[in-house]
């Protein structure tokens, strides 16, 4: 077939204007094609027009990954010699327990569950006979204050509380129900009942000594630490008072940075492992979210040993 060109050329019968214009059109068709493979080629290669090339896909550790925070592995560690037992003394049955569960934060006095006990309803009703009949008393005996005082002790070492004696007081009538509280503020570290159970007094040797049953423990927050296994090199430079963070789990799959401090960093260098204890504490403790003793965590030390990940 030949040339479209030739094909226009070859045309006697047109007028030059016709010819110019058929002309121009078949020239621009070529630019065209040649505009679009330059700009392919520039698309495939910029480096020939001096553009930098695109960087390489790597596997992330570059030369200014020295800037994020290096993570440990770690995990939660409760002194046992420092947590406080919430022991029911009297034979007594669990009830309305509070969706209780281990790690779980509590305050002061926050009401865990109650406690049904036909003692202890037995002992009230000998406590408000005292009162019913004070005077009576005080007629024949010069000692009537000190019973009195004598029975309050036995009602509040079997677990009533002033309110609940100030409440017996005033309706004389016994309590069915004692609430049992948390003695202090901190984290369940142990539950050791269930809603329903029946617990014991156990042995007594004594008016005011049993062994009782050890119902729960409470972990006061700064009992709680962290523990992680850092590597020697790393360990060097971390100093006691040191800012640190430390990484909590959530129920949502993320991670909640908790502010603490390096408490202390042990001597002892694992043979095997080269690395150090180092223990850490909180100083702002999470309300919400449970602190279970082994649970894992990560932590992060604000200066010094962030040269490598572990």
């Amino acid at each position: 077939m030949a040339h479209p060109l030739l094909k226009v050329m070859a045309l006697p019968c047109l007028d030059s204007i016709t010819v110019l214009t058929m002309s121009w059109r078949i020239f621009s068709f070529f630019i065209l094609i040649a505009f679009g493979t330059l700009n392919a080629w520039a698309h495939s290669d910029a480096s020939v027009f001096g553009a930098a090339s695109a960087p390489a896909v790597t596997d992330g550790h570059d030369d200014h990954d020295h800037a994020a925070p290096v993570l440990y592995p770690a995990m939660i560690v409760i002194d046992p010699r420092q947590v406080v037992n919430i022991v029911v003394k009297i034979n007594a049955r669990l009830r309305n327990l509070r969706n209780l569960y281990v790690g779980q934060r509590v305050t002061q006095n926050q009401i865990l569950g109650d406690l049904e006990s036909a003692e202890l309803e037995t002992v009230q009703r000998t406590y408000l006979g005292l009162i019913t009949n004070l005077a009576a008393v005080e007629a024949f005996s010069m000692t009537t204050n000190e019973k009195l005082i004598d029975a309050r002790m036995s009602l509040a070492w079997r677990g009533m509380s002033e309110a609940d004696i100030k409440r017996l007081d005033a309706t004389k009538e016994p309590l069915k129900l004692i609430a049992l509280k948390a003695p202090v503020a901190g984290y369940l570290a142990s539950l050791n009942v269930v809603n329903d159970q029946i617990v014991n007094a156990g042995g007594q040797s004594g008016v005011y000594t049993t062994t009782g049953t050890t119902v729960a423990t409470i972990a006061k927050p700064e009992v709680v630490y962290v523990e992680a296994q850092i590597p020697l090199d790393d360990a060097t430079r971390i100093k006691p008072g040191g800012a640190a963070g430390i990484l909590l789990p959530t129920p949502d799959g993320r991670r909640m940075t908790v502010k603490a401090k390096v408490a202390s960093i042990f001597a002892y260098v694992n043979p095997v492992t080269q690395r150090k204890r180092v223990r850490l504490i909180m100083t702002n403790h999470p309300e919400r979210l449970p602190l279970v003793e082994g649970m894992p965590v990560m932590v992060q030390f604000n200066e010094g040993g962030n040269t490598h990940a572990h």
